[in-house]
């Protein structure tokens, strides 16, 4: 081999496309066919003073000193491919991946990230294509043709990195998008490190995971081998096979097993739903599902094994990889115990951690037995291994293997009834601990009190309260920490950074804190900041950016329901109620209806108090979950003590409060739009930006479905967005709604432009449920205009978005509109099935869900001759709508009545009934709908 070339090279990874299904067409004739294939690359390699660095079976590892022959070797070597003569059904198709970097010379062997970027790069493309890095594209020559292939994230699941392909004469350019981890659903979290070794490893699970018979495949091993990497590489290898994506889950911060399911549920972007168990929603949900699931640390919580079979079983297409130190003991799961490393990946772990650690670290002669030793002595551990490594900074391998000696045969007297490996591990752990100062002993055990981690302000309050740390500084602390590998760093939603511990060293720092004597009263402290913070966070949403507000506390979601559990089990009422009515708004939000209603009703009876915006947040819950309690007193009992403490926050909220309860779920929109009025009138004087956008929202949807007349109704409309229109989502859903009101009138040109503008403010704002609910405008809209079926893919897109979310009242009117788009188009089948969905979903009180499946079925019952079914049901839905305020509600009931009626042969009853209809569209000023109605009575007046 020639001299390998050292500072920035150009690494160059090939590897024959579909090389076992060639190894099998070809059979004894593979091995000739394999050698011209080498001898073809080997001689375009060398044109171009390429260094050969490994050719081990199909593959190539070649160094450049030049980008510029890099690629041009590449492009030679496609080039001699292409043109090569191979024999029928046996074309070699390679592809090849270009990275630059500057990887160090270790022994003859190129160690370091860039040797694993440069072959993820190779990975991602296709027989035939050359795929470069942005690093390597960067240097190249103008004369170079390269096409950017855009932003895509490899499967060693670092960062998102922009791809180019290598575009020459000579050379295919038109290839399937790139085989990264873009092209499917996926939450796989990015790593700060490339996985060393366990490519056999990976092969063997791969392979017990795609069996047939396998449902759950248990990564078993002791803390610290490793688990959680190996799962989320496998993830990362196999996410092709799944087209419904690859999503991890968590369960670190779990250790009541009845959360596992919620958790998993939560993850995939489900809601609870009234009346079902989050296990029954998240079995529905990936009932058809060709989906992968990785649960991450399920050793604390081996009681949830049950539902998670109970979810593979019920799931054809399901796969579930766990990591445990246990096995689940399923039938159907397949186990791995993940082996330590072996030695000489064990050795690059170390080298490639320390060079991360201390960039002047070098392997030399001198060292490398005694890291050999070290890797020995640490049983081939990579998270031992890891810890190990950071401390070349101030150690050097000999040095360190000395004091790593000592320390594990102090500590091979713990407990018998721990795994070998994991006491060796907690050697680990100690010896690093032990080598830190008293100041970072006591930082490090405070931490552990935090779940999921903390940012720098929580652990400064919690850690440092009475000084204990002394002259150290929490930041340096925490700095200290992540480089000696015992904390690691992530930043949250609003690029704070977090700090967290793997749950293994977690449990050591715990133990620690018990040992001090200091868990109890730190608890209570961590739940008194959190109560702190929850307060804080609700303020701010008052006025501020709602959105960003609520993704802080997802963020810190974990250290908020501890805190509320510690507060419950030890029956702090009231700092219980603080919790609770903090975070009522964000539960409202973001679905955790059954989990809210039940932290807030236990804040209310252990306090023994029921203040104002506890009880509106109850009744917000409530709401939302479908309950069977007394909705207007509970509406009013939240008013009274509102309109007692007086602020005007709180009567916001109240009144748009009682104004749901009047209007979307009673019907009485007269009512509602009082409440709605009384509420806007105090947003607007505390400048409340989300509630205004609330009240105002609510105002013009009951301008669509009200008495109001429809001109009236634009005017409101014109008149909020010159008011309010600098507010993107009081804008958009304005435009929404008078698009409807638009189609009322005729133009439906200028309600469609309206509804697309709306829609997509609210989408770009991220808003996905909003823009799912204006479902029911598209509909509208399209109904008016004479083609209902042109809103199908809308209402189905909406469905499936709130069936995710676990909405029920909305999914409802959407189900029932969809039902009525289906027949339009004559598919019975799935209108049945969405008016089933529409009826199951309906809360009793929710008048027009109630009239949409029942005059749904109505129509599907006539075309089958029911037709005394058919008029029972129109009838009902009649009375059901007669006593609101819903005009546009009633009159369509009626119209179907009349339908129903004609077909039964009853024309006077069908002609006077359409007259009635017609009646209430003339008064809401709905011209469209009531020249539709008028021409039918016409027609049915004259015989016709």
């Amino acid at each position: 081999m020639a001299e390998a070339p050292t500072g920035t090279i150009t690494l160059l990874f090939t590897d024959i496309e579909g090389s076992t299904q060639l190894l099998q067409r070809a059979g004894d004739a593979y091995v000739d066919l394999l050698a011209e294939h080498r001898r073809l690359l080997a001689e375009a390699f060398a044109r171009h003073r390429g260094t050969v660095v490994d050719s081990e079976g199909d593959a190539f590892f070649v160094a450049f000193g030049s980008v510029n022959d890099a690629a041009a070797a590449a492009a030679d070597a496609q080039r001699a491919l292409s043109r090569h003569d191979w024999p029928a059904e046996q074309e070699i198709r390679v592809r090849m991946g270009l990275h630059t970097g500057e990887p160090r010379l270790v022994d003859g062997r190129y160690v370091g990230i860039d040797v694993h970027r440069a072959a993820r790069v190779m990975a991602a493309g296709h027989g035939g294509q050359v795929v470069l890095s942005e690093a390597t594209r960067a240097l190249l020559g103008d004369a170079v043709r390269v096409r950017d292939l855009g932003e895509h994230r490899l499967k060693d699941l670092s960062g998102a990195q922009r791809l180019y392909q290598l575009e020459a004469d000579g050379l295919h350019i038109e290839f399937p998008p790139l085989r990264t981890l873009d092209n499917r659903p996926t939450n796989l979290p990015v790593q700060p490190n490339a996985l060393i070794g366990r490519e056999r490893e990976l092969d063997q699970a791969e392979a017990l995971l795609l069996r047939d018979d396998c449902r759950v495949l248990t990564l078993t091993g002791a803390g610290g081998t490793g688990k959680t990497r190996l799962a989320l590489q496998l993830a990362a290898n196999v996410v092709e096979q799944f087209a419904n994506g690859v999503f991890f889950v968590s369960l670190a911060p779990v250790r009541d097993w009845e959360l596992v399911v919620p958790t998993v549920g939560r993850t995939l972007g489900l809601r609870e739903r009234p009346s079902e168990t989050m296990l029954e929603t998240v079995t529905d949900y990936l009932s058809d599902k060709q989906m992968l699931l990785v649960l991450d640390n399920f050793e604390q919580v081996l009681a949830a094994a049950p539902p998670v079979w109970g979810l593979s079983s019920t799931s054809p297409e399901l796969r579930v990889v766990v990591t445990s130190r246990t096995p689940l003991r399923l039938s159907g799961e397949r186990t791995f115990a993940v082996p330590p490393l072996e030695l000489p990946e064990s050795v690059r772990l170390f080298v490639e951690r320390a060079q991360a650690a201390a960039a002047d670290f070098a392997a030399e002669n001198g060292t490398h037995a005694a890291i050999e030793e070290i890797c020995r002595r640490l049983d081939g551990l990579p998270l031992a291994i890891e810890l190990a490594a950071s401390r070349v900074v101030t150690l050097p391998p000999q040095a360190l293997l000395r004091r790593l000696d000592r320390r594990l045969k102090l500590l091979t007297g713990g407990a018998q009834d721990l795994d070998a490996r994991q006491r060796t591990l907690r050697a680990t752990i100690e010896w690093s601990y032990e080598l830190l100062p008293a100041a970072e002993r006591t930082l490090f055990g405070r931490l552990a009190l935090f779940v999921g981690g903390c940012r720098i302000d929580a652990a400064d309050w919690l850690c440092d309260h009475d000084n204990a740390l002394g002259e150290l500084d929490v930041l340096d602390g925490l700095g200290s920490l992540v480089e000696k590998s015992l904390i690691r760093r992530r930043v949250d939603s609003d690029d704070e950074p977090r700090f967290w511990m793997l749950e293994t060293i977690r449990e050591y720092a715990l133990e620690q804190l018990e040992a001090a004597g200091e868990a109890d009263e730190l608890r209570r402290l961590h739940a008194r900041w959190y109560a702190d913070v929850a307060e804080q966070l609700e303020a701010e949403s008052r006025t501020g950016d709602q959105s960003a507000v609520f993704a802080r506390i997802d963020d810190d979601y974990t250290n908020f329901r501890a805190a509320l559990e510690w507060a419950g089990e030890n029956e702090e009422g009231e700092l219980m109620l603080r919790l609770a009515t903090a975070l009522w708004s964000f539960w409202v939000m973001r679905g955790y209806v059954t989990g809210g209603t039940r932290a807030l009703e236990h804040a209310l009876e252990l306090s023994g108090r029921r203040p104002a915006r506890a009880l509106v947040g109850l009744c917000a819950l409530k709401i939302l979950s479908g309950s069977g309690d007394d909705l207007r007193a509970a509406a009013q009992e939240a008013l009274a003590a509102c309109e007692e403490l007086g602020d005007d926050y709180s009567l916001a909220q109240a009144w748009n409060v009682v104004g749901r309860v009047e209007g979307s779920v009673m019907g009485t929109l007269g009512t509602a739009e009082d409440a709605w009025r009384r509420a806007l009138e105090h947003a607007r004087r505390g400048e409340y930006p989300a509630e205004k956008a609330e009240s105002i929202s609510w105002l013009m949807v009951s301008a669509v479905f009200g008495p109001l007349p429809v001109e009236d109704g634009i005017a409101r409309c014109k008149e909020f967005v010159a008011a309010e229109g600098a507010d993107p989502t009081i804008r958009a859903t304005c435009s929404v709604e008078r698009a409807v009101l638009e189609a009322m009138r005729g133009d439906i040109a200028l309600a469609r432009e309206l509804l697309a503008d709306g829609r997509r403010t609210i989408e770009q704002a991220g808003l996905t449920v909003w823009a799912a609910l204006n479902a029911q405008e598209a509909y509208l809209v399209e109904s008016l205009a004479g083609t209902p079926t042109a809103a199908i893919a809308t209402l189905r897109e909406s469905f499936a978005t709130l069936d995710q979310a676990g909405e029920r009242g909305y999914l409802s009117t959407i189900a029932g509109f969809l039902s009525h788009a289906l027949i339009a188009r004559g598919e019975d089948a799935d209108a049945e099935r969405f008016s089933r969905e529409c009826e199951e979903a309906a809360a009793p009180e929710d008048v027009l869900s109630q009239v949409l499946w029942r005059t749904a079925k109505a129509k599907l019952r006539a075309r089958q001759g029911l037709l005394g079914e058919a008029e029972a049901l129109t009838r009902e839905a009649v009375r059901l709508s007669e006593p609101t305020d819903l005009l546009g509600t009633r009159a369509a009931a009626l119209a179907e009545l009349a339908d129903v009626l004609e077909l039964m042969g009853s024309r006077d009853a069908a002609l006077a009934t359409l007259r009635d209809s017609a009646r209430l569209y003339e008064s809401k000023g709905n011209v469209t709908a009531l020249a539709r109605v008028a021409a039918h009575a016409e027609r049915l007046a004259m015989g016709g």
